[in-house]
């Protein structure tokens, strides 16, 4: 939500404070009393008897939560009516966006209990009453805000509540396709005979999380603002997120197919073979989410270098790039346990050539996604130097693999050492203490060359940077309303760049390349850039504000 309006007094926050907190907690007691009252009387399959000692709990908390919440909900709407600045409080908008992710997380809940329900899973129960009572309040509170910020604009709630609907759909979606793959190819799945089956299961949480998410994203998404919270729900959850799933289920995929050729035949085994359906769903699954949001990102190669296309290019290098040193961590661990000549496995107790042929599958998954995108960001260097090295994605993306690369070696470094000097102060120093520090040498190796590496990236960027002329450090354009070039200027420039709109006369439209050469030859600190109705530029200098 916005909260752009005017500071408050201490007093008010305070106040704000303590009014919405316990209005959210009137909120939770009067649902819960009410959601178990009403389920005695609707819930199918409930043993009530079971909560008869509850009933007393629930009634008080229906007949003290509902009045008083009532009351202190309508004394905030007269608050709300009398003040403008209260609807744009942050108070009033982590209420909102607490009762909408908790009501959400309730209703997806009992979603998944009545669809399972319904589909005769052991044990189940209809949870009719908590979807009538969660989902409303869920509604209700989505109606109020759409009212108080806007339809247009995506605020946390939404954003919160259609990464929470995406990531329960998506996780029904690997379980459904998984299983009915695996009924396909004849491949068994080891389950509890008194648990629900996968392909229930996968029903169930689908049916679950795709309503919330198409609440909250898919039909108003046409609609919203493209701001910040749009991009980080876009590039992050979507585009990340899809990629990462289709990333580790190609990984795996890859993984079992290559345990199983390379296993003998009097040894192979359908247990081997488990996994199977499951990456292929992963693959399928997330394959989808990353084209559905790259569709609606609209990032195709002939779109222009705009900061969303290197914030999507960056990303997607960044998540190759985990993937391809996962894998070579692994590689670097299954060469050390090799040195040392012991017969410990690498994970999880397995046999270590699943360690080397995991390295491998990593390697040869992240590898190519890395390298794809990070071509694309070099051609874009290529083409343009200074806007692409000057570009706030390329600089988060460099400090942000430099700091884990760091944070990851320091970590590693300090493990190696104490798992080495208890050896040597235990007088047990031998192959045994370098199979215990394989991850971390592992981990530090493979930090280093990827450190290594983008360091070489960084200086290089810093060398171009450093021979450009960056002109005044203040630059305000007075001209034609053109928002690009307030980009394009500070990408050529570095400096501080507003633009004001003439509204006297109609001005010929900006040139990037002019400005550039005018401000390049300019010593002050600051300078009023004015064009008039010929095109011309004019200079002023002024004193920096």
């Amino acid at each position: 939500m916005s909260h752009s309006g005017p500071r408050v007094s201490d007093g008010s926050s305070i106040r704000r404070f303590f009014t919405y907190a316990v209005l959210f907690a009137l909120l939770m007691v009067a649902g819960s009393g009410v959601a178990g009252l009403l389920g005695r009387v609707i819930d199918v399959g409930q043993p009530t008897e079971v909560f008869d000692d509850m009933l007393a709990q629930q009634t008080a908390f229906a007949v003290v939560g509902v009045p008083l919440y009532v009351v202190v909900a309508a004394w905030t709407r007269g608050r709300i009516r009398s003040d403008v600045t209260e609807a744009r409080s942050r108070g009033f908008a982590l209420y909102l966006t607490a009762a909408s992710v908790v009501s959400i997380v309730l209703t997806v809940e009992a979603v998944q209990a009545t669809v399972g329900w319904a589909l005769g899973v052991p044990h189940g129960s209809a949870q009719f009453a908590e979807l009538v009572v969660w989902g409303g309040v869920w509604l209700v509170h989505r109606w109020i805000e759409r009212r108080v910020v806007g339809p247009d604009v995506l605020t946390w709630a939404g954003f919160l509540g259609s990464a929470i609907g995406l990531g329960v759909a998506a996780a029904g979606a690997v379980m459904l396709v998984g299983d009915l793959l695996g009924r396909v190819l004849g491949i068994p799945t080891t389950q509890a005979a008194d648990a629900p089956s996968m392909l229930q299961l996968g029903v169930m949480t689908l049916v679950a999380g795709l309503p919330v998410w198409a609440v909250c994203w898919a039909v108003p998404a046409r609609r919203f603002q493209r701001d910040t919270l749009w991009h980080v729900q876009v590039l992050l959850v979507g585009v990340a997120g899809g990629l990462l799933t289709a990333v580790v289920g190609a990984s795996v995929l890859l993984d079992r197919l290559v345990v199983w050729l390379v296993t003998g035949t009097e040894e192979r085994s359908a247990t081997q073979l488990e996994a199977l359906p499951w990456a292929i769903g992963a693959l399928v699954v997330g394959g989808a989410v990353w084209a559905y949001h790259r569709a609606v990102l609209r990032v195709t190669d002939e779109t222009a270098r705009t900061e969303v296309r290197r914030a999507y290019d960056y990303l997607l290098a960044g998540v190759g790039l985990v993937a391809a040193a996962v894998g070579l961590v692994l590689m670097i661990v299954a060469g050390i346990e090799g040195l040392a000549g012991t017969e410990v496995a690498l994970v999880g107790g397995g046999d270590p050539l699943d360690t080397v042929i995991a390295a491998a599958t990593l390697l040869a998954v992240g590898g190519p996604v890395w390298w794809v995108f990070w071509r694309r960001v070099e051609r874009a260097v290529q083409v343009d130097p200074v806007g692409e090295r000057r570009s706030g994605s390329r600089r988060v993306y460099v400090l942000l693999v430099f700091g884990v690369a760091g944070v990851s070696a320091v970590a590693a470094l300090l493990t190696g050492v104490v798992t080495a000097l208890q050896d040597v102060f235990a007088g047990t120093l031998g192959p045994q203490t370098l199979q215990a520090v394989r991850y971390p040498l592992g981990i530090i190796v493979t930090s280093g060359l990827v450190a290594a590496y983008h360091w070489t990236v960084l200086r290089a960027d810093r060398g171009v940077l450093g021979e450009q002329q960056h002109g005044p450090r203040y630059v305000l354009l007075v001209g034609p309303s053109d928002p690009d070039v307030v980009r394009a200027v500070h990408g050529r420039t570095g400096g501080s760049v507003h633009l004001l709109a003439r509204t006297d006369t109609e001005a010929e439209p900006w040139s990037v390349d002019d400005l550039t050469e005018v401000l390049a030859g300019l010593p002050g600190p600051a300078v009023v850039v004015l064009a008039d109705e010929n095109g011309e530029l004019h200079t002023i200098p002024v004193t920096p504000p």
